[in-house]
């Protein structure tokens, strides 16, 4: 078999692919403003692509991210219902082509609801670390700036400390009164106090 040969059988393959694909959609009647409509014309033409394929594309991520918005109790909720839905969907499609069944292609909610919840917990972790980091450099930033302070505020306290003891040291000298004539007073007491042997009457 040439290449030219297996390339047909590709490009046949592809269109299977193709159409069992698109078998799985379900249309719905859209109306949307004008100013958007340009986009979509604008964005098509430029990369190329299939208006209704653009649209396609756009509007399912638009309704995962509607989804990962919802509340997680409800989030779940509703992605079980979704799934349900969805599976109904396909058996009557599959039914109305005469098929057994039919390959959904689409989301499975359940699946992206427990994919949200990874990534909520992610972000949770993230933001926390970030938090105690910017709460370790604020306490950093504040010693650093109180350092200078409490030096000062030291080396104060230690002069204080040391004029006082200074203080306590002289008042707790002994205080020696000097009487330079105490002798002598002592002295003219006990003269005047001794009789004389020089009497009248001797």
């Amino acid at each position: 078999m040439s290449n030219a040969q297996s390339l047909i059988e590709q490009f046949y393959q592809e269109e299977q692919e193709r159409l069992a694909q698109e078998s799985t959609f379900t249309p719905i009647d859209v109306s949307v403003s004008s100013a958007d409509m340009a986009m979509i014309n604008t964005i098509s033409k430029r990369f190329n692509k299939d208006k209704s394929q653009l649209v396609r594309e756009a509007l399912s991520q638009a309704i995962i991210d509607m989804f990962s918005a919802l509340e997680p109790v409800e989030r779940k909720m509703l992605a079980k219902d979704a799934d349900e839905l969805a599976n109904s969907i396909a058996a009557e499609i599959a039914e109305e082509q005469g098929l057994p069944s039919l390959e959904e292609n689409g989301i499975n909610w359940v699946a992206q609801d427990k994919q949200c919840l990874k990534d909520e917990r992610k972000a949770e972790k993230e933001q926390q670390k970030q938090q105690d980091e910017l709460a370790q450099k604020i306490l950093a930033e504040l010693e650093a700036q109180n350092k200078p302070e409490q030096e000062a505020t030291q080396e104060q306290t230690t002069a204080n400390e040391t004029v006082e003891s200074q203080e306590e040291a002289l008042e707790e000298q002994p205080q020696t009164d000097d009487a330079p004539f105490a002798s002598d007073n002592a002295g003219s007491d006990t003269e005047e106090e001794t009789p004389s042997n020089n009497s009248i009457f001797a």
